[in-house]
């Protein structure tokens, strides 16, 4: 047998040993080099294995929840006051000419300090958490329950009422009412009671309109959000109309120094219950 290599199989096995010499070194060079933001926090999937099939077709209707979990930074202008989240932990600021409001993740707080701070606690995260609907009740400790087909106005949608674990947020006794168009899933009224000051539970619900959206990086948002008065299964006239203005929402972390609170600053304490 002839063990002898000709020159071109000799040339051709030497290419072959230049090019893995070649990407041996371009991997050595990218994985000594420092990572961009050594600051950004590894992503994680976010929990869904609790979700209903229905919420989750809301969710899609919206964007989807998994487009939502990856954002980071949400803010927008409401009468005036700015606001903005972060939305991996919810610490939030809202900064207003008559006061600032904070929350860093443990606390509550006022500035100045000579502002009353009795309703600081219960509004801090108010709107947020309206403006976010219908993402925002797709958190861990968020259970869900088909209802029966409900008209409202003189059109028929579709229910799922969302009840919360014990110590999940503030007010875990609170119930919320989704109600969406039966064929596009897309949420257009939303029923809620309020458990904050007497921590009971209760079927004294009000009601929001939602048909004002706008689309922002792929998801479907509010421009708008119109109470109307409701007692008793009937509903009555539109009451108050909330627009949100110069909305924007990222994968960017805002700074953690937005939401510390300042020196000088007071606290905003929980209401005790009547």
């Amino acid at each position: 047998m002839d063990f002898l290599l000709s020159p071109e199989t000799i040339s051709s096995k030497m290419k072959n040993v230049l090019v893995l010499l070649a990407l041996a070194l371009i991997c050595s060079c990218q994985s000594n080099q420092p990572a961009e933001n050594s600051q950004e926090i590894p992503r994680q999937e976010p929990v869904t294995s609790h979700h209903s099939a229905n919420i989750t077709k809301v969710f899609d209707a919206h964007g989807g929840f998994a487009a939502w979990s990856e954002m980071k930074n949400l803010s927008y202008v409401k009468r005036g006051e700015e606001t903005v989240v972060n939305l991996q932990n919810r610490k939030i600021r809202l900064v207003s000419e008559r006061r600032t409001i904070g929350y860093d993740g443990e606390n509550v707080w006022v500035m100045p300090d000579t502002i009353e701070v009795g309703n600081a606690r219960f509004y801090h995260n108010l709107y947020f958490y309206f403006y976010s609907f219908p993402f925002v009740i797709g958190d861990p400790g968020v259970f869900y329950e088909d209802l029966e087909s409900k008209e409202i106005l003189g059109k028929e949608y579709n229910g799922i009422k969302i009840t919360y674990g014990d110590g999940v947020g503030d007010t875990p006794k609170d119930y919320y009412i989704v109600w969406y168009d039966p064929q596009t899933y897309k949420m257009e009224w939303l029923m809620y009671t309020v458990t904050f000051r007497s921590g009971e539970r209760n079927e004294n619900y009000r009601l929001i309109n939602y048909d004002q959206w706008q689309e922002i990086e792929g998801l479907l948002l509010p421009t708008s959000i119109q109470w109307y008065n409701y007692k008793d299964g009937v509903i009555g006239d539109k009451g108050n109309n909330v627009v949100f203005e110069d909305v924007k929402i990222s994968k960017q972390m805002p700074s953690d120094d937005l939401f510390a609170m300042p020196e000088g600053a007071q606290l905003a304490p929980m209401p005790s219950p009547k």
